[in-house]
C-alpha cells in the first residue's frame, strides 16, 4: 500500500512527541497514546505492560532526563507503522543518572486510516561503544 511522505512525517512527529512527554513527565499524554495492550522491553531485556511502565514512570524511580534522537526512519503498511531509530537517552534509575546510546523500535497501530495511531510496543537495545 502506498504511504505518503506526510504519513511518515506525522508518525515521526508522534514518536518525537512521545519522547518529549517522557522527558516532561506528561504521564496523562503517554497513557492516552499507549495502546491498551502496550508492551515495552528496555535495554535490560525486562518487559513491562502499560500499567507497569506507567507506574514506573509515576514512581519517580525512573526518569527520562533527556532524549536526543540521532536518526530515525519510518515504515508504514496499512494500519501498522514502525519507527526505527538511534539516540542518546539520559535517564535516572534508582537515583543513578546514566547516558545510554540506544537503538529502538516503536510499533504503532490504528483501527482504520482515519483513526489515531496508538503505540503498541517499544523496544530499546544498547548500541556497542564506538572505538
Amino acid at each position: 500500500m502506498f504511504c505518503s511522505n506526510s504519513s511518515r512525517k506525522n508518525l515521526l512527529s508522534l514518536s518525537d512527541r512521545i519522547f518529549e512527554w517522557e522527558v516532561a513527565g506528561k504521564i496523562d499524554s503517554l497513557e492516552q497514546i499507549f495502546h491498551k495492550k502496550f508492551q515495552v522491553v528496555g535495554s535490560s531485556g525486562e518487559a513491562q505492560s502499560k500499567a507497569a511502565y506507567i507506574a514506573r514512570l509515576q514512581s519517580g524511580n525512573f526518569v527520562h532526563n533527556a532524549i536526543i534522537v540521532d536518526e530515525s526512519v519510518v515504515a508504514i503498511t496499512d494500519n501498522t507503522g514502525a519507527v526505527f531509530g538511534k539516540g542518546t537517552f539520559t535517564v535516572t534509575s534508582n537515583g543513578h543518572k546514566v547516558v545510554l546510546k540506544l537503538s529502538y523500535i516503536e510499533v504503532f497501530t490504528r483501527t482504520g486510516k482515519s483513526h489515531p495511531w496508538k503505540l503498541l510496543a517499544m523496544h530499546a537495545s544498547s548500541l556497542p561503544e564506538k572505538r
